[in-house]
């Protein structure tokens, strides 16, 4: 468009229009400063200006269409006219209500309901500016007019209307704009009539959703999105998607609101069979689906069992004192009222689907089991959380081995594609329905090992049907493996037996660890890397678990909680922990699974925090005073420090360079330090006996012994380091020589007197010329090593 056409043809006429806006507004506002028009009279002119502008904006269309004029959209003369009608008009009835109370808010409400309209329906001719304005009026006009005694179903009319129009409009226009904005205005308005605090509201709002997805459907879906025959599966109606989420959003706050039973089940029980309906009968609308689960279980969360009283003859006394048994029928019955139409229409559409759109299928499968699922574990915590309860889990094997058949009857619909999601979500379904049921039908002892029986199973089906899910719920099956122990803690005696080793723990932990590592593994290796490895990590958790329980029950004498912790049992632990750590590299080094070096770090990491806070700081028999035995050499020190330290130094020499360097020094360091430990406790044994604790006294013996047994392990240290070419060992070697020499000129020098005390300092200084003879005749043997 040139500068001319520019100025001339758009420019002019938006300053015009503008221009009489500014005109009509001053004139008002000079006519009611100088008083020469009544409220009265300045109504009846607002009202007759605006039929003067509509009807002056409908005359200049139709002259234009007959001389065909072209129309500039930005700037189109008969829709700026119709636009300042519908603004005047607007005003004055706001004006009429809210300044003057010429009208009440029942004619306000419907007066600014029907300009809206009106605007919206004048759009499909004057353009996209004056549908703009009809909405926000529309929409706007509850929030303008207030009432003490709302009424809903005024209310709820409106909003339908409205949202009628304006869905309409944007379809008959294709104005995608406008049909967002009356999503998002009727779900704003739905939620304001929640606020209303009438006994009607329920229904109401029930019937108002059902409509609006009626309403949305219609405007968004039918005639627009395909529905061939046989069904194929088409792109996703994200528009229409995302009206229903407003809807859905809409219903689950009016569940969590209301505190009545009757319209919450006819509502939702309707409301989730429309959505499954929807999803079937367009494959562009199959996702909306699985909202379906989403109403019925919060609607089943909300659900009361009732008791049946009866007027004068049962009271609230006798439900306190438990005369009166709860209404568990009605209460399963409601469930079946609003679950059984859904689930009915996702097997029937779902088998119409199979066969040729398997996407919608796979979604409407999802729906199907996600209800069937969740409203039986919703159902079983609402009649016996946490109990054995045999009818339901009866009830849940049952239906685990329905969903087995459909799993086959919708795999035969496709049998030669094994990635159908549908079979595979009914499986997953049925899985889980037989990990309900085993939770329900079994005792807390045999529980972990009915998930974890699960768990396997889901893992060998993800081996047929690679979906993703199935990984991810055999996680969560793991999960509840693991935490069945909680429910069989403490581990009392009477409960899992006193036989050592073969006890019911072998039921309990081990064969649930078992499972969980060969469900993972095979899982991993089906293409479930990351949950097949978190199976192995919940079954390396168990496994590490039951080692610890079995040695501290063969200790303990099978009373694992309440025997007094000890020595003995610190020591047992870390033994266990350091066998578990190498028994892991030695999978990390035949396996390519991430999740065996990682748990061997991890185990590593423990066994060193065993360690260091057990057997050195806490349990140390220096420190607690506790007794070691009477044993010259089999005594509580040989497991408690001996073995540990021999171990753990092995570990840290062995462990190989692709470990962290934490992992190796820290092991070394802290085998070095148990030893230590052991040898400076053997020595103080030899001279108190049983008992070593600090806080008995020490002879000038004793502190000599002390010196020599020190320097005969760093000498063995080493002698062992330069054998064995080890830098560490020659190190730690160092550290103990060099800790002798502080001891002899800090403590031997003062506390030590007359022979003992040169003798101190002469075997020191001997000692030392030994060992620096010798270790100079080995680097002199060594030749080119001694630069190390």
């Amino acid at each position: 468009m040139d500068l001319e056409s520019l100025i001339g043809g758009r420019w002019s006429a938006l300053l015009g229009g503008f221009a009489v806006a500014l005109g009509v507004l001053f004139l008002a506002r000079y006519s009611i400063e100088a008083g020469l028009l009544g409220p009265r009279a300045r109504i009846t002119l607002g009202a007759l200006l605006s039929l003067a502008l509509f009807g002056a904006g409908e005359f200049m269309r139709r002259r234009d269409r007959q001389e065909a004029m072209p129309t500039l959209m930005s700037a189109d003369i008969p829709g700026i006219l119709t636009g300042a009608g519908a603004v005047g008009a607007f005003g004055t009835v706001y004006a009429a209500y809210a300044l003057y109370g010429f009208v009440g808010p029942a004619v306000a409400f419907v007066g600014l309901t029907i300009l809206g309209i009106a605007s919206l329906l004048l759009s499909a001719v004057h353009g996209p500016k004056l549908a703009a304005l009809g909405l926000i009026g529309a929409y706007a006009s509850p929030l303008l007019v207030s009432s003490q005694e709302p009424n809903p179903v005024a209310f709820a009319a409106h909003i339908l209307v409205v949202t009628a129009a304006v869905m309409g409009v944007a379809r008959i226009r294709r104005w995608r704009w406008l049909a967002i904005g009356g999503i998002a205005g009727s779900t704003g308005l739905a939620l304001l009539l929640l606020t209303i605090p009438t006994l009607t509201v329920w229904v109401t709002l029930g019937i108002l959703l059902v409509a609006l997805l009626v309403v949305h459907v219609a405007s968004l879906v039918a005639g627009i999105e395909a529905r061939p025959d046989p069904l194929e599966d088409r792109p996703s109606a994200r528009l229409a998607i995302g009206a229903v989420l407003g809807i859905v959003l809409v219903g689950v706050l009016a569940i969590l609101i209301w505190d009545t039973q009757v319209p919450l089940l006819l509502v939702v029980s309707v409301l989730a069979a429309l959505l499954v309906a929807a999803g079937g009968i367009w494959p562009a609308l199959s996702p909306i689906a699985p909202l379906s689960a989403v109403l019925i279980v919060v609607a089943l969360m909300s659900l009361r069992i009732d008791f049946p009283e009866i007027a004068g003859i049962t009271s609230g006394l006798d439900i306190r004192e438990g005369l009166l048994a709860p209404d568990v029928g009605g209460f399963v019955r409601s469930a079946l009222l609003l679950a059984v139409p859904s689930v009915l229409l996702a097997v029937f559409l779902g088998l119409r689907a199979a066969a040729t759109a398997p996407r919608a299928a796979g979604r409407l499968s999802v729906a199907l089991s996600a209800i069937i699922v969740l409203t039986m574990a919703v159902i079983y915590l609402s009649i016996a959380p946490f109990e054995t309860h045999v009818p339901t889990g009866l009830a849940a094997l049952a239906l685990a081995a329905m969903m087995v058949g459909l799993t086959e009857k919708f795999g035969r619909a496709r049998p030669d594609d094994w990635s159908a999601a549908a079979p595979a979500w009914l499986a997953v379904g049925a899985v889980a329905l037989a990990g309900l049921a085993v939770a329900i039908l079994l005792t807390r002892q045999w529980m972990p090992l009915g998930f974890a029986v699960t768990a396997a199973g889901a893992c060998q089906v993800h081996g047929r049907r690679p979906v993703p899910a199935l990984g991810w719920l055999a996680v969560v099956l793991a999960l509840l493996a693991a935490s069945g122990l909680y429910f069989n803690a403490p581990f009392s005696a009477d409960a899992i037996g006193a036989t050592p080793f073969f006890n019911r723990l072998i039921v309990i932990i081990a064969l649930p660890a078992a499972l969980l590592i060969g469900g993972g593994l095979a899982l991993r290796g089906s293409g479930g890397r990351r949950p097949g490895e978190l199976v192995i990590a919940f079954g390396l958790a168990l496994a590490g678990l039951f080692v610890a329980l079995e040695l501290r029950h063969f200790i303990a004498g099978g009373d694992i909680a309440g025997a007094r912790f000890g020595l003995i049992d610190m020591a047992t632990q870390s033994i266990a922990a350091l066998g578990f750590s190498i028994g892991l590299q030695w999978a990390a080094r035949r396996s390519d699974a991430s999740v065996f070096p990682l748990a061997s770090l991890v185990v590593g990491a423990l066994g060193i925090a065993a360690m260091v806070i057990g057997l050195i700081l806490f349990f140390n028999p220096f420190l607690s005073q506790a007794t070691v035995g009477e044993g010259r050499v089999f005594n509580l020190l040989l497991p408690g420090y001996l073995i540990p330290g021999l171990l753990a130094a092995l570990t840290g020499y062995l462990a190989p360079a692709t470990r962290p360097r934490w992992y190796r020094i820290g092991y070394g360091a802290t085998g070095a330090v148990l030893l230590f430990i052991y040898v400076s406790l053997m020595v103080r044994h030899g001279f108190q006996g049983g008992r070593v604790g600090f806080l008995r006294s020490t002879s000038d013996a004793e502190i000599w012994a002390y010196s020599v047994a020190w320097l005969i392990m760093g000498g063995c240290t080493l002698a062992l380091g330069l054998v064995a070419r080890s830098l560490a060992l020659r190190a730690a070697s160092a550290a103990v020589i060099s800790l002798t020499v502080a001891k002899v000129f800090l403590i031997d020098m003062s506390a030590l007197t007359g022979a003992l005390r040169a003798f101190s300092f002469i075997g020191l200084g001997v000692s030392l010329m030994v060992i620096g003879r010798f270790y100079q005749r080995l680097l002199l043997r060594s030749g080119h090593r001694s630069g190390e």
